[in-house]
């Protein structure tokens, strides 16, 4: 326990690297006390988002990554990652021969990186640097231009963890001109959808009207489903907003509308989620119905203020756009026209 207080005084005190091997070092020796565990969790995952861990374990994502980079990287390439998380992305890299600068802003985030870095001896091809991406700078933290980008900066809704801004700095910053990025292409997919679950609102309570906080809730409910038990697609299911991270910024559009065709009945949001392609074919989609999908990111359901009825073969005209950080979803619906 001791050696347990002690890495959480250091990392009160923002030794973070001295904290993450103290902490290991009282795992080693008492790895059975939930003492220890709970001391060393409570001190070192704060601020830590809670995604990592889902993420990690997360086998079809990490192996669409291994695949692509195991294609992609070649021995001596210099590559550089936005986003060390665990530093699996950059140890995968390494192990293909690659020359590793992975940058990571959550400074407990990247002292544990370095230290399974070093625990699975690949410290001298990775060097991992507690900075966000766009704090980097040529030669103080990279020797050179990278000639691959590797990220996965996306969340559920692709484009609220920056990745925009962040690939567009490293294309003006930190790579060679036509550096290829892993993933290329990524975009989102949605369908109409009819929830099975009653949408929660705050309403009347205790007799008092508390309606106006709905005003503070983030839009949408965050579902993670393997079954159809909770929400029926309720038309086909559509790509928008297609972004090429191969290209110059802004790397596609920032709006898109698309006309979905009911299946008919109480339509009660958009349904929504995420694809990222790596090339030669390799693809992973968050589709919660999936059953090979990847499983850490879930899917949206953006509720509609109103539900929609609607008669098989209407039409509802979906507005999604972006502005480099939020996703916005519109619905307009246009009965069918009949001849």
């Amino acid at each position: 326990r001791a050696m347990a207080m002690l890495s959480a005084v250091l990392h009160e005190k923002g030794l973070v690297d001295d904290a993450v091997a103290m902490a290991a070092a009282a795992i080693e020796a008492a790895p059975e006390s939930n003492a220890v565990w709970d001391m060393i969790g409570y001190a070192l995952s704060n601020g830590v988002q809670s995604f990592h861990v889902p993420m990690l374990l997360d086998h079809a994502r990490n192996a669409a990554y291994a695949r692509a980079i195991r294609r992609m990287v070649h021995p001596g390439m210099r590559v550089l990652e936005i986003g060390t998380g665990g530093g699996l992305l950059a140890m995968l890299c390494a192990e293909a021969g690659a020359i590793v600068t992975t940058c990571e802003a959550q400074p407990t985030i990247a002292a544990t990186a370095r230290a399974i870095v070093d625990r699975n001896g690949f410290s001298d091809r990775v060097r991992v640097i507690s900075k966000r991406s766009d704090l980097l700078s040529i030669p103080e933290d990279m020797d050179a231009p990278a000639e691959l980008v590797v990220h996965e900066i996306f969340g559920r809704r692709l484009f609220d963890e920056g990745v925009t801004a962040a690939l567009r700095d490293a294309r003006e910053r930190l790579l060679i001109a036509g550096a290829p990025a892993l993933p290329a292409h990524a975009e989102i997919r949605c369908a109409l959808a009819r929830s099975l679950d009653a949408r929660r609102r705050v309403g009347m309570i205790e007799g008092f009207d508390m309606s106006l906080f709905n005003l503070l809730t983030v839009p949408g409910r965050q579902l993670r489903l393997k079954k159809r038990e909770h929400v029926d697609y309720c038309s086909e299911i559509v790509s928008v907003l297609r972004m090429n991270y191969d290209a110059p910024s802004p790397f596609g559009a920032q709006t898109e509308t698309v006309s979905l065709v009911s299946t008919g009945g109480r339509i009660d949001g958009i349904m929504q989620w995420i694809r990222l392609e790596f090339g030669a074919g390799e693809t992973l989609e968050s589709d919660p119905y999936s059953k090979d999908g990847a499983t850490s990111w879930g899917a949206t359901l953006f509720d509609f203020a109103a539900p929609l009825e609607t008669a098989p073969g209407d039409i509802v005209e979906v507005t999604v756009s972006h502005n480099g950080q939020r996703l916005l979803v519109d619905a307009v619906a246009r009965p069918r026209r009949t001849p």
